[in-house]
């Protein structure tokens, strides 16, 4: 019987050729695993590696809404105080986004509902932050509640970038891992070595494990103090699976 061929990896030349193995591993490897020889077994194995982060991003959501019987008026209202808010956020470097404009009607009260010329109308838009100068976040958040803007979420998240930095300094563990739990399963199984044919991997899941307190500061007379928020951590895990041949 003709023996398979398996791809042998250098745990040391793992890293190089990671992007062959999880792309392209199918179609360089001809795998004829129902004809392995006697005695040797094909087995899957996954790993992980994970550690906690500190998140680095702070997002503010804030909207301002105005009520009333005119509908235009209060379109009108929120029309012109977003354009003064837009100027002012146009004046920093924060990330930020005007959306969500909604106008709807309030449910009147029990006297009023059978009244057309009752209705009432509430007219509001959203303003999104989003940086990770957390005391930039925090004073222009300040400066948009004194503009009659209501904070309506606060809160921090891991940016995409730390947490690929973060993944990459995982991968090299994950793999001592996966190679020292290969041998393993080999010496259990009574086989002389195993021999890692594919490997994929990726990062993902990723929990947020507590958001420390996070408040807003009572209102002075002279205005609104800056809101308090401090980071969370973040989870971070990297998987590693792999197909992996014992040999007798």
């Amino acid at each position: 019987m003709t023996r398979p061929t398996i791809l042998r990896l250098p745990i040391h030349l793992m890293p190089l050729l990671l992007a062959l193995a999880f792309g392209s591993a199918a179609a360089q490897n001809n795998f004829n695993l129902e004809a392995l020889n006697p005695g040797e077994i094909l087995v899957n194995l996954t790993v992980n590696e994970q550690t906690q982060v500190e998140q680095d991003t702070l997002h503010a959501s804030l909207y301002y809404s105005a009520q009333g019987r005119d509908r235009i008026a209060l379109q009108d209202s929120v029309n012109q105080q977003m354009a003064q808010i837009r100027a002012l956020l146009e004046e920093g470097d924060i990330e930020y986004s005007i959306q969500n404009y909604r106008v709807y009607q309030v449910q009147p009260d029990r006297s009023a509902r059978n009244s057309s010329e009752n209705i009432l109308w509430r007219a509001q838009q959203y303003v999104q932050l989003t940086g990770q100068d957390s005391e930039a976040v925090l004073d222009l958040t300040a400066r948009l509640q004194g503009l009659s803007l209501t904070l309506s979420d606060l809160r921090y998240s891991l940016s995409s970038e730390r947490q690929e930095a973060v993944a990459n300094g995982l991968m090299t563990a994950a793999l001592d891992k996966l190679r020292s739990r290969a041998a393993a399963t080999a010496t259990a199984l009574n086989k002389s070595s195993a021999e890692i044919l594919e490997i994929s991997m990726n990062s993902g899941g990723n929990q947020d494990v507590y958001q420390r307190s996070m408040n807003v500061m009572a209102m002075e007379s002279s205005g609104v103090a800056t809101p308090v928020a401090e980071p969370g951590l973040t989870t971070v895990t990297f998987y590693v699976n792999a197909r992996v041949v014992l040999v007798p």
